[in-house]
């Protein structure tokens, strides 16, 4: 039997097998970090919150995964939208109350 290097679970399958999925040493958690970030930003978590989390700034963010930001114009101009149209209302709304 091989001997267990460490306490990462992956440490514990055999070399050979490692090797056969491409995988030269064992994964850390950390190697999962990119992944991680890339499907945060992917879900629609913001820059500000993912570099929160991740222990970072949100230049990092932004410098690693800028790429993955470009469709955030888009969604901030239609957040914007949906505010205006929201405060519209209830500036209708009150007009209604007071007339």
């Amino acid at each position: 039997m091989q001997k267990v290097v460490g306490s990462n679970p992956i440490s514990r399958f055999p070399s050979q097998s490692r090797s056969s999925v491409g995988l030269l040493s064992p994964a850390r958690i950390y190697d999962l970090r990119s992944t991680v970030a890339s499907d945060a930003l992917a879900a629609g978590v913001s820059a500000f919150q993912l570099a929160r989390v991740m222990g970072t700034s949100i230049k990092m963010i932004e410098k690693h995964y800028g790429a993955l930001l470009d469709g955030s114009g888009a969604e901030i101009a239609g957040r914007l939208d949906a505010l205006d149209a929201v405060r519209e209302q209830e500036a209708a709304a009150e007009q209604v109350v007071s007339s």
